[in-house]
This record gives structure tokens, C-alpha cells and sequence, in this order.
């Protein structure tokens, strides 16, 4: 074990960490399994990261239009060399490629099926348009824009919620007889129980890949579209953290909302609030825009023409009616024009041309500014240097 090379050990202990608590989660959720001895069926093979320098210890070397070779080099510690032998080695994996390789930051090598990954860098984003946008994040709509425009994310259908539903119930029952036989490790052994697994993962799947697609695909348009794009600085994780049970002076259990904030939790999460930012974040920094997070106090309780702030002023989720100037609109676009309006006044500028700055700093991206005479702060979310 200690002549293996420092970079294979590595990329085997990520792999593994990650898919522990994976498998720790899915087991307490819905009743996965840990993971275990991988079959060599599934494919041996380690990862390899580059290094930034031309001395990397993952190098390729093409040697012809469409063949190439991966060159992986590291040294093996002092004390486990033999005398008369050298501490370094060397792997020459030749290949080959179907198209030009592009910089990348690690290789996989897969022994079983001999084939070798290269992960690339993301590649620039072509901005299409200069524009600037607000965007407010909500339950019954995922997104609306501050120019009037919704985006909703694609939900389940009533038939794929029905069937999740009974799938769950079949597992717990098949878990309560598996139990009754031989304990509690005893529903790995079902048959049974593993299809109707593998069948609500399959349909678990189809619609979290659904909602991942149109993620990237929203995203992706937005980052193409707007120069800047403005959100709510929201703690998605907080907001969603369970309250913790309160007891009285009798031993009993008070009742403190649980119930209506689960469904309030689910909402949130399955509308994704935090992946939207985080992709927004990564694009938005490849092409040079700017993400910009404003401080989320009174954005759907003020008015947007004359800034009055009252609790009145939403007459409903969907309705704005300003108590002071009679202004009405949706709640949500009022939201949005509100989240955009602190984010062009904070960065000092009403167009996109006078929000765009071509010297992109990361310490200007990480820095709280709040100007004097402004309630609010704004942050810029951290990014990619403009490539």
C-alpha cells in the first residue's frame, strides 16, 4: 500500500467519502443501502488530477492527428525503495482520441473497459445581450423576473406522485416482514424489496433529471441574455432547518408549526433556490457578468414606485396593492423589481453599460458595500475570472 502513488490513493479516498454519505442519506431516507465492494464488472479504475504547471504528473502528448499518449509520473516514498532503485515511475497510457483535446484538470482511467476521460475546463458563455434583470425566487412560481415574465419549474405528475407514493408503502411493508424474519439487515437479502427499489429510484431519477435540465437550460439563457442578475441573499439551508421540539413543564410536546413548516420546507427545496444560485453563480462569472446578491429585508412588502414599506401591501401571495400611492401589481414582479432596483442602485449604474466593468476583481466580488445613506447592502457572489 505505501508504494501505490499519492495521487491514486487520493482519488480513490474521494470517491469513496462521497458515496459513503450518499449512501448514509439514501439509507435514512428512503432505505438505501451503504456501499460495499465494488464488482469488477462495474469498471477498476482511479482518477488522476493535473497539475497547473507543464510538470504535471497527468500529461498528454499527442503523437498523431487522431492517437495520443497520457503520460502519469509521481515518486514513491524514500523509505519504501529499495536500494539501487529509483523512487520514481512512471505510466504511459497510449490512446485514441475522437476529437481535440481541450485543457483539463484531471483524467479518469478506466482498466476494465480501457477507456480514459479527460475533464475539461468549462467552456466561456457567448453573452447574446446586455440586458440587467431582477429575478425572486418563490414557491408557487420559481422564478419571476422583474420585466413580467415567469418561469416555472417542471413539476411530477399527479400519475408519478401516485406511484412514489404506493412504491413507499410496498417498501415499508416489505421492510416490517424482513424485519420480523431476521432482523433488521434482513430486507438486503429480499428480492422482493430490491425491484421495488430499483424501481422507485428509476422513476426518482426521470424527475430529478427533468428538474435538473431546466435548470441548466434557464440558467444558461439568463447568463447568455443579461450582463447582470440580481437575487435575494437567502440562507436556503436555514430555512429549512427543522425547529427543534419544545417540551412544557408537564413533559409534553408543544405544538410549534412543525407541520405547516415541513410543507413549506419541501416546497423550497423542490423548487431548488440554492442550485439556481449556485449555477447562476458559475455561468454568470464565465462570461464576464456579474451576480448580485441585495439583502432580502421588505423586498415583497415595499412599493416599488414610491418605496412605502407595510405589511397591507400584500393583499394576497399573488396581488400588490400599495395602501399609500394605489399602485397594483403582482407580488412577485414587484418583488423582482425591487431585488434589480438595489442592485443597479448599489453597483452605481442604470444600464448595463454602466454596470459592466471589464477589470474583473475578486475582492470587489467578495466585499460587502454599503454606501452611505443606503438601508441596504449588496455583495457580489464570488466568480470566474473573465476568460
Amino acid at each position: 500500500m505505501a508504494g501505490i502513488p499519492a495521487p491514486i490513493l487520493s482519488s480513490t479516498d474521494r470517491i469513496e467519502n462521497t458515496e459513503w454519505s450518499a449512501g448514509l442519506k439514501r439509507r435514512k431516507n428512503i432505505g438505501g443501502r451503504i456501499p460495499g465492494f465494488k464488482s469488477r464488472h462495474r469498471g477498476l479504475g482511479f482518477v488522476c488530477w493535473r497539475n497547473a504547471s507543464k510538470t504535471g504528473n497527468a500529461l498528454f502528448h499527442q503523437t498523431g492527428r487522431k492517437s495520443g499518449v497520457v503520460v502519469i509520473t509521481g515518486m514513491n516514498p524514500k523509505r519504501w525503495v529499495k536500494p539501487g532503485e529509483k523512487s520514481h515511475w512512471r505510466i504511459i497510457i497510449h490512446v485514441r482520441v475522437s476529437q481535440p483535446i481541450r485543457p483539463y484538470t484531471s483524467v479518469h482511467v478506466d482498466w476494465t473497459h480501457r477507456t480514459l476521460v479527460f475533464v475539461n475546463m468549462p467552456l466561456p458563455l457567448p453573452r447574446t445581450g446586455d440586458g440587467v434583470i431582477g429575478l425572486d425566487r418563490g414557491c408557487v412560481h420559481t422564478l419571476a423576473s422583474s420585466d413580467g415574465t415567469f418561469m416555472d419549474m417542471p413539476k411530477p405528475s399527479k400519475a408519478e406522485l401516485k406511484r412514489l407514493k404506493y412504491l413507499q408503502r410496498k417498501m415499508a411493508r416489505q421492510d416490517r416482514v424482513n424485519e420480523a424474519r431476521g432482523g433488521r439487515t434482513a430486507k438486503f437479502a429480499s428480492k422482493r424489496r430490491q425491484r421495488t427499489l430499483s424501481e422507485f429510484n428509476t422513476l426518482q431519477g426521470r424527475i430529478v433529471r427533468r428538474r435538473n435540465d431546466w435548470i441548466e437550460k434557464t440558467t444558461t439563457r439568463l447568463a447568455r441574455e443579461n450582463i447582470l442578475v440580481a437575487l435575494e441573499d437567502l440562507d436556503v439551508k436555514a430555512m429549512t432547518r427543522r425547529p427543534e421540539p419544545r417540551m412544557d413543564e408537564n413533559g409534553h410536546y408543544l405544538h410549534n408549526g412543525a407541520k405547516a413548516k415541513a410543507g413549506l420546507d419541501r416546497s423550497i427545496l423542490s423548487n431548488c433556490w440554492g442550485r439556481i444560485s449556485k449555477r447562476l453563480q458559475d455561468k454568470m462569472g464565465a462570461n464576464g457578468g456579474r451576480l448580485v446578491l441585495v439583502p432580502a429585508a421588505y423586498t415583497s412588502q415595499a412599493c416599488h414606485k414610491c418605496g412605502h414599506v407595510a405589511k397591507e401591501n400584500r393583499d394576497s401571495q399573488a396581488v400588490f396593492h400599495c395602501v399609500e400611492c394605489g399602485y397594483e401589481a403582482n407580488a412577485d414582479v414587484n418583488a423582482a423589481m425591487n431585488i434589480l432596483g438595489r442592485a443597479l442602485s448599489e453597483t452605481g449604474g442604470d444600464t448595463a453599460s454602466d454596470v459592466e466593468d471589464p477589470q474583473w476583481r475578486s475582492d470587489e466580488a467578495s466585499t460587502p458595500s454599503t454606501p452611505i445613506g443606503s438601508p441596504f447592502g449588496v455583495r457580489l457572489a464570488k466568480g470566474i475570472p473573465r476568460l
